[in-house]
């Protein structure tokens, strides 16, 4: 994960802001499109893809620099937020600040949903980097035609089959791990952070050093003792590979990397974000594409 820092900055000015805005901006809106507003580039993917024509999408972070913790809301964030119909976020506590936002305005037709809680059935001490789990964005779309069909009933059959559409061009994904997994020799894994780990798991593979990547996502040091582990893990070539994100700036982290590439173990680069000028489809495959190169080395030695 990127570095995780929680600033618990107080939201006052915006909170007084929505206050303001709440009563009379969705009075304003007169495309007859419903608006909907996500936390996070992915999600805005699938909100549009089912929404379609019918419905306007605001991204909030929609880069692959900007750390979902890190993040405090503007006033442009605060208009965007209090002219929702729909709200999509995370949840367990990886986009803290929509929830507040969420809470400043009381606007009784919001629906809001929460990734991780409502439709993963996640609670707050979970992972939540729930984009991992390959069915996370099929159970989203399916609740997003669902909402979108409550609030503009007209277009019910269209929200419908976008969403179908949208489910069935990210069945790859599904296949594409089936495929790993089936392949799959050395099962345990050393990681970085637990960004990767829902897809690790789907995919057969075992966390071997889950008391490190706890404590890096957690911006604490990692005790001595799980370095050595990992040390020995690289040296002794006791994992497949070690799952690296190259967006965060550990240099305990960054040693290893250089330690695996000493001893010629494979290591995997993946993110948080989502990259520019990619979907989250390409996104997901890219990834898993690097896994199969990795085991068809494997394979080969």
């Amino acid at each position: 994960m990127l570095k995780n820092k929680w600033f618990y900055r107080a939201v006052v000015l915006v909170g007084a802001f929505l206050f303001l805005l709440s009563g009379c901006a969705r009075s304003e809106q007169d495309s007859g499109k419903l608006h909907i507003v996500t936390s996070l580039n992915f999600y805005g993917e699938a909100a549009k893809a089912v929404a379609g024509k019918y419905g306007t999408v605001d991204e909030i972070i929609n880069g692959p620099n900007v750390d979902p913790h890190d993040f405090e809301p503007t006033t442009n964030t605060a208009k965007s937020v209090a002219k929702a119909d729909v709200i999509v976020y995370n949840g367990l506590g990886y986009d803290s600040w929509m929830q507040r936002l969420i809470k400043a305005d009381s606007e009784s037709g919001v629906t809001t949903i929460n990734v991780g809680g409502s439709i993963m059935g996640k609670q707050l001490t979970d992972n939540p980097h729930m984009w991992y789990d390959y069915r996370t964005m099929p159970r989203l779309a399916q609740r997003l035609a669902d909402v979108y069909a409550k609030k503009d009933p007209k277009h019910r059959k269209q929200f419908e089959s976008n969403a179908k559409r949208y489910i069935k061009s990210l069945s790859v994904i599904e296949k594409q791990i089936a495929e790993l997994k089936k392949n799959r020799q050395e099962s345990r894994v050393d990681v970085s952070e637990p960004v990767f780990d829902y897809a690790l798991k789907k995919m057969g593979y075992k966390i071997n050093n889950s008391h490190f990547a706890l404590a890096v996502e957690n911006g604490s040091d990692p005790t001595a003792k799980d370095i050595r582990q990992m040390q020995n893990d690289i040296k002794q070539h006791k994992i497949a590979f070690f799952v690296n994100n190259p967006q965060a700036s550990d240099p305990i982290v960054k040693n290893m990397v250089k330690l695996a590439h000493k001893h010629n173990v494979p290591v995997l680069n993946v993110t948080e974000t989502q990259p520019s000028g990619k979907t989250y489809l390409q996104w997901m495959t890219d990834q898993y594409d690097q896994v199969a190169k990795i085991q068809k080395k494997e394979r080969l030695q």
